[in-house]
Order: structure tokens, then sequence, then C-alpha cells
């Protein structure tokens, strides 16, 4: 029997290799400028003219020096791809033969055999060109002509009829102007953290696919919560079908389930009489929920997935799509709050607001996270698997359980969406429209709705996609005036609502009926849809979600913050290290603060660097020392550390809890940003060469699931809060012991100890002390009033039995400038190997007295440490390393070096 369905399994795969043909057309292509200035270059598919150019030679490395600038010819110049490739009379003999492009950015010509059989104008659309007619047996030729997206964008002004702001980029951006034109990422003209580089090229996967019946070209499950303990699988089906013609087939479903294989099967007999190239065939049934385990997000359970099969076949002609299922409910809940909740779920409905949270499996979720930004302003870069595992697992390691694809990027490859599923991280999914307006003439927005259709169709089956926003900041930038619409405010309210509303939103839920969408980010969630989708004050911390920058307040003052329902950006910038600098110039004197380079990629607009970091480091400390330029990158990623650490939990400090004028049930902290796509001054907790900054640290500490935090108020009344996310207690209570130890700077013992019995409830902030900072430390033995503040720290920790359950947390009573920190020594004693393979080693450091800020650097090799840029508050300290490379004992002591804070020196 078992050699039977062998044979039958053979000839079920010969048959689809005979009768279903897929060819790759990825490789070695060779690229041309139009004018022939540049002939014959060798060029790579997928990639891009930056790239391909790179590595002929023709320009220098555009992520070094000033490069960026001087190779604004590069997107200025029109490119031509060519490739030849073989097909024989087998292949032809296909009732259909297409030529498939899953990203061409942007504006190209495609030629076969020096016809043309297509074009495309949106570098987010897959494009797909019937070629049938067009091929010959034997030797055929490919041609793309890539036009400049700069003089494209140029070109389409006037498409409008008037003013679509804004025009051009602030001039620190040095970018280039119209990218609001033209579909393509929108940062690759500039931002204010990033290089103009727009790229022209194939920028994922071109083939060839032929075939006698149909194909499928999507296929969306969409598992839902149903009666009688059961799912409801709904699956979506898009197979290939010309208008008007008729499709004979049978589709089969397969789940594999924790019990069972499932299958389904559905006869097709079917005309298309849509106005798409595609068939759409829905497809429900129900499945007890006792065979399969939920779907969770990081922290809260596993993340189960299961293979769901879906397989076309007519005749002896078969196509199959796998894609990988989780099973999960998520809502949006925007509930009224009243000023005195009784119970996270019990509120007096008094009028305050709405609430603004996820609940994942009937449980309420504090979102924790960041928002990502494009993984390289070079898309094709951006796809490479070792970038996107990089990325998400240092998101995963840090506790974070949500990030927002920021809408002036891309959407991410298929495999980025498919790791998140993996790891266990929910996606806030922006559509691709950010910081402007943007026109709406027929011709765009049928643009616009092309894209719409394929990138959800292609990403909403993932259980880790939980919400569409239309855009970026456009609501805000419309009600505030960002771009000096307010005389014409009818005309662009009236593009906005034609354009998100009507298009994006309407084309969305034409695909995925029951997903949750916002019309951008930051909005008023309902208040917004009752405001007719632009509410006059869409900042409103009492709704929906906020973003919140300001960088003329002291940052670790609790007064500087709002108290929203759900913080989805804010941030501040700090600098690389300097290793990662050496990465974008060789010269020392191009890393000091006010020279010509750092200028150069300081993109901010409100200021050059020392506008601003300087200003925050002169609040918090008070070094002058001329060792200055390591020190500063140093002490800049200190502010951006501690400045995110204290909105953060400041933010956290109001779950499930609100404040006497209703502000509060704070629900979620993304801050801005995750990652970069260049070496330069920016918001990103993971350099451009994947080093971890301090701020990515501190997040580690900052989103663990149980954590102890304090702020000052204006009366200089110490608030401790504790709060935990154990999904495991919902319902229950924790128990645990909350030590606040008073150290004085100068000595490794406490001077005082006060232990608090505290019972935790699950997803609710519980204030557990309030103490009267001053007279407190002054009747403890810190000295005399006010100077008692200098003198000593807080230093908190919750304990269970006898494990600590949350990282500690050292909470300053005054500025780090007027603190009387001793200079002390920190010093690796040792460094041993954990384990066999050569990767995991444990680092002993040992100090003659209290340090802040320690910071271990492994520099050429790859890594990251379990904790740094710590206090140590005691002589010995071990923490492990965990190198990305097989290294060695010898090597490690060799390179790694610490400092800290009291060192005043770096190394």
């Amino acid at each position: 029997m078992a050699t039977i369905r062998t044979v039958l399994l053979l000839l079920e795969l010969f048959t689809v290799c005979y009768c279903l043909k897929r060819r790759s057309l990825g490789g070695e292509w060779i690229v041309r400028e139009a004018t022939g200035k540049y002939d014959n270059l060798k060029a790579t598919v997928p990639g891009g003219i930056y790239t391909d150019l790179m590595n002929n030679k023709i320009i220098g490395d555009v992520f070094y020096g000033n490069n960026d600038t001087e190779t604004r010819w590069v997107a200025q110049s029109d490119w031509i791809y060519t490739s030849q490739f073989l097909v024989d009379e087998s292949f032809l003999n296909h009732k259909s033969i297409n030529l498939v492009f899953e990203g061409l950015d942007t504006f190209a010509t495609v030629l076969i055999n020096n016809v043309e059989v297509g074009s495309s104008e949106n570098m987010f659309v897959r494009y797909i060109f019937d070629i049938k007619n067009n091929l010959e047996p034997g030797n055929n030729t490919i041609e793309v002509q890539f036009s400049s997206p700069i003089k494209t964008a140029q070109s389409l002004i006037l498409k409008q009829g008037y003013t679509v702001p804004p025009n051009c980029p602030p001039d620190n951006y040095r970018g280039e102007c119209h990218v609001n034109q033209i579909r393509k990422m929108q940062a690759s003209f500039a931002w204010d953290w990033g290089p103009a580089l727009p790229s022209m090229g194939i920028w994922k996967e071109v083939f060839l696919q032929a075939y006698n019946s149909s194909v499928i070209r999507y296929v969306m499950v969409d598992p839902k919560d149903a009666p009688n303990d059961s799912w409801l699988i709904t699956v979506s089906t898009y197979l290939s079908a010309e208008i008007g013609e008729t499709i004979q087939g049978k589709l089969s479903y397969s789940l594999e389930t924790d019990v069972s294989l499932i299958q389904q099967i559905v006869d097709v007999n079917r005309t298309n009489t849509d106005n798409e190239n595609e068939l759409l065939v829905d497809y429900s049934f129900t499945i007890p929920k006792i065979t399969v385990r939920k779907w969770w997000p990081n922290g809260y359970g596993a993340q189960k997935l299961y293979n769901f099969t879906a397989k076309w076949q007519s005749g002896s002609e078969i196509d199959s799509k796998t894609v990988k299922i989780g099973f999960r409910t998520i809502e949006l809940v925007q509930e009224p709050i009243g000023p005195n909740p009784r119970t996270f779920f019990q509120r007096k409905l008094a009028g305050s607001g709405l609430s603004f949270y996820f609940r994942v499996n009937g449980l309420p979720m504090f979102a924790k996270g960041s928002n990502e930004i494009p993984l390289d302003i070079l898309p094709e870069r951006g796809q490479n698997p070792q970038t996107v595992d990089r990325i998400l697992q240092s998101a995963y390691s840090a506790h974070m359980n949500m990030l927002r694809v920021w809408g002036g990027g891309v959407y991410e490859s298929d495999y980025f969406y498919q790791r998140a599923d993996e790891l266990g991280i929910l996606i806030w999914q922006d559509f691709m429209f950010a910081c402007a307006m943007y026109p709406t003439y027929p011709e765009y927005l049928d643009n616009v709705k092309a894209e719409v259709r394929h990138q959800v169709r292609r990403l909403n089956g993932h259980p880790s996609v939980a919400l569409w926003a239309a855009n970026n900041e456009n609501e805000l930038a419309l009600m505030t005036n960002w771009y000096g619409t307010s005389n014409d405010f009818d005309l662009y309210k009236g593009d906005y609502v034609k354009l998100y509303i009507d298009t994006v939103r309407s084309e969305l839920f034409k695909y995925a009926k029951d997903v949750i969408f916002v019309s951008s980010s930051p909005s008023n969630g309902k208040k917004t849809v009752q405001e007719n989708y632009l509410s006059s004050d869409p900042g409103n911390p009492l709704f929906g979600d906020v973003h919140y920058y300001n960088y003329l307040v002291n940052s670790l003052d609790a007064r500087a913050y709002p108290i929203p329902r759900f913080a989805s950006e804010y941030g501040y910038q700090s600098l690389p290290d300097f290793d990662t600098w050496l990465t974008a110039t060789d010269n020392a004197k191009d890393l000091y603060p006010n020279s010509s380079f750092m200028d150069h990629r300081q993109h901010h607009p409100f200021g050059l660097i020392e506008n601003n970091l300087l200003m925050m480091y002169q609040l918090n400390f008070n070094d002058t020392s001329d060792n200055f330029y390591k020190t500063y990158m140093y002490y800049t990623q200190i502010i951006q550390a501690m400045s995110i650490k204290f909105e953060t939990e400041y933010y956290r400090s109001f779950m499930g809890r609100v404040d006497s004028s209703g502000r509060g049930n704070t629900m979620g902290a993304l801050f801005w940003q995750l990652n970069d796509v260049w070496v330069a001054p920016t918001w990103a907790g993971i350099d451009y060469t994947g080093k971890w900054k301090m701020l990515q640290y501190f997040a580690k500490e900052f989103f663990a699931p149980t954590i102890i935090t304090a702020y000052l108020d204006i009366a200089r009344q110490l608030h401790i809060y504790a709060m935990t996310e154990i999904a495991s207690i919902f319902g229950s209570r924790l128990n645990v012991s909350a030590v606040i130890d008073v150290y004085k700077w100068t000595s490794f013992s406490p001077i005082n100890s006060t232990v608090l019995d505290v019972s935790l409830e699950y997803g609710k902030a519980l204030q557990i002390a309030v103490v009267d900072t001053d007279n407190y430390l002054n009747s403890i033995g810190c000295g005399s009033l006010p100077t008692a503040r200098n003198q000593c720290f807080f230093y908190l920790s919750l304990i269970s039995g006898n494990s600590v359950i949350a990282p500690h947390n050292l909470i300053l009573a005054a500025p780090l400038k007027h603190s009387n920190l001793a200079k002390t020594q920190v010093s690796i004693t040792s460094v041993i190997q954990v384990d066999d393979k050569g990767v995991k080693f444990e680092i002993t450091l040992t100090a003659d007295g209290i340090s802040l800020f320690v910071w271990l650097d492994s520099h050429r090799v790859r890594g990251q440490f379990s904790e740094n840029g710590f206090a140590q508050v005691v002589p010995t300290k071990a923490v492990t390393f965990q190198s990305e490379t097989i290294t060695s004992v010898a090597t490690l002591e060799n390179v790694i070096t610490v400092n800290h804070l009291n060192n005043r020196q770096y190394q």
C-alpha cells in the first residue's frame, strides 16, 4: 500500500511539473543608462539601481560620507534593464503564459522581444502581463525601461489642477520634491531620519507562469469565533480568469489541526463577470475549538500556527498554495470611560472620553512596542531574511508585542509578516501615506485601489495583522494647518475623505469585511468617525491614539507628558556609537557635533544636533570634558534611553486607571523608532548596523511583563506604582513584596529599606506608596534640606518568594548634574564560556562604588548582552553575552570594553 501511494504521489508531482510551469527570471541581468552614458553593466534581479551601480564601481557606497547627495544624478536618469531567457515548445503550448512582477520600483515600461506588453506606476502593486503571443521558441529578450521617479513626480504636479502640498520636504531633509504625487516609498525622497535615495529596479521576484486552466493568485483565510464552541473559517480564494472566462475544476482545502487533517472540496464552474482578471471563490466551514490552540501575542501565550493548503485542480493540472494561520480574536475596544473606574471592566459611564485598547482572545492587552520604518532605504535590501530576523528578534527579545509599520515606508515582505506571526508580534499596519496631502484625480485613485486590493489580499490573513490605518498624521496635518491649507480647507477636506474613506476604506472592506480600521494615526477613533473623519482636535488624549514630541522641556519631568489612551508615537534622538560611525566616515573630525558632516547627517528640521541633544545634556549632566565626541555619543544614548524609559513607564502607570479628570486608562506605548536606514542622529533604538543602542536594552526592562516604577510630581511627592500583565493571573491576583531601598551615592549598602505587601491585579497599575521625598530623605539620614535629594537615590524591587520578578528600578531624587556621584572604577574581572558552542559567555564586573549606565561594548563581535547601560549597586555583577557567531574567551577578553557615567572617560 505504501508503495502504491508513493507512486501516486510521484505521478501527481510529475503532472504538476508538466502542466503547470513556473520559471524564475531572477539572477544576472544587464543594465544601461538610457542615453548610453553607462552601458552593459552587470545587474542583479531582484535588486535596484543604486546597488547595481555600487557593485559596478560606478558610484561609491551611498551610505558613506556625503555620497547620498553626490549620487543624485542616479535617480534623475532613466535606466534600462535587459535579460534573455529560453522557452521550449512544451512551455509555449500552454493556454496562458504570464509575466509576473511582484514589485517594480516604480515607473516602468516592459517589453518582450521589443514589443511593449505592459507598464507600471506603483511600487506596491503586483503586475501580471499576458505574454503568450509575444514569445518565440528558443531565445527571448525582456527589457524593463525605468523612468526617473523625480522627473515623473515633477511632471504630475499639474494633474490635480491645484497645489497638493507640501511641494518639497524641509531644507534640512536634503530631499527631493513631489513624492506625494507618486505611489512609491515616501521616505525614499528623504525624511528627518533618512537620506534621499529614490531607487529604481525590479525590487521583488519576477517569474513566468504557464498554465492551461487557472492558478491561485491569493488565499485569504479568516478564522472567526462562532457559536457552539467552534471556529468559523472563511476562505477567499482568487483564481486567475479573464473577464468573461468560465473556470471549471475543484478547489480542495486541507487544515492540519492538533487532532486530524480536515479536508473540504468545492466544485467550481463559474464565469468571471467582475472587472478584474480574477475569480473569487468564497467558502466557509466550522471546526470544533478543541481541535486547535489559540494564537497569542508575545508574552501572553504560545504562537501556535497551522498549515492550511488550498489546491486547485482542473483535469490533470494542479496548483496549490499553503499558508499558516492562527486562531485568535482581536477587538479594538472603544467604550465610555468615567473618572472613577471600579475595576478594569466596570466603569461609571460619565462621558469622559472613550477607551482605546486591543482585546485579544478576550484578554485586554497593553500594546508594547515601537514604530518600524523601512528595513532599508534601498527596498530590495529590506527583503533580506537576515535583516528581517535581526530586527524582529530584537523586538521579541525586548518583550514587544506590537510594531507599527509606518505609513511612509513600504508594505514589508511576506517573510516579515510570517516571522511576526511566529514571534507573536502584532502589526499595526499603515497604508503608505504620510505627512502630506495627496491627489485625488481618477487615475490616481484607481492606482490606490489596485494597491489596497493587492496588499490587503496579500497580508490580511496573517494573525499578526491587527489594525489597518489609512495614513500617518494626515488628519493632524490638515486640521492643524501644517501645509497652509486653511484657506481652502473644504477643498482639501473633500480630498481627504475621497482618498482615505471613499477609496482606501471602501476598498479595504471589499476584501476584508471585519478588520479593524482607523482613518489616520493619530486619530480620535470613534469620535473622529462621528465628526466625519476629521476631528476638531485629533490629539485629544481622551480618545484614540496620540503622537507626542516635545524637545523644549526636561524629558525626565512627568509634567512634560500627556496622559493618553494610547501613545502610538513618541521619541528622542541619540547618536550611534563610535564604531558604527566609522562605517560612514574615517575622519574623526567629522564626529564632532558641529561638524559639516554631522550637520549633513542631521535631518531634524527644528535645529542642529546641539540645539536639541545638547539642551537635554545640559539639563541633566554637568560634564565638560574635552574627550568629547565619544563621550557625547554615549551621553546622547543615556538621555534617549532615560527619556523613553521614563515616558513609557509613566504611560504604563496609567494602565487600567484614570485620574480625576478622566485621563488615563493608557493601554499602548509604541515609541519612535525601532530601526535605522543609515548612520545618523535618529530616534532609533537599533542602529543601521543592527547594534542595540542603550534604548533597546532599556526597552527590555521597561516593557517587562511586571514592573515597578515611580515619578515625582510638582510638589516633589514620589508616586510609586507596580503593574503586571502576566496572563496566567487574569481574574486573580499576584501577591508580592515591594522593596523600597534608599542608597547614598557613596555606599553599596542601603541606608533604609521598606517592604510593603502588594496584591497586583492583571492589567491595572497599583499605586503602592506616595513619599514626601525631601522630608523623607532628610529623616533617614541623607542630609539636610534641601540638599538631601542630591545625596541619595531610590532603588525599587518586586519580590515573590526568593525571586526578583521585575527589573530593579533606580529612581533619581534630583537631576544627575546635582547628584553627589563619586568617581568609581568598574572592571571586567572574568569572561567564562557557558555553553559548548562558543556563542554564550558570562562576564563578571567588579566596581569599587555605585556606578551608573555601565556600558559593555563587544565592538567587532556582534551580539547582545543580557543587560547593558545598567546601574551597578553591588560590588560584583555578572551578565551574559550571546554572540551571533562562534567566538572565544580570548577574543572577547581582547575586544570587550566597559564604560560608565562615573568614570567621565570613554574608551
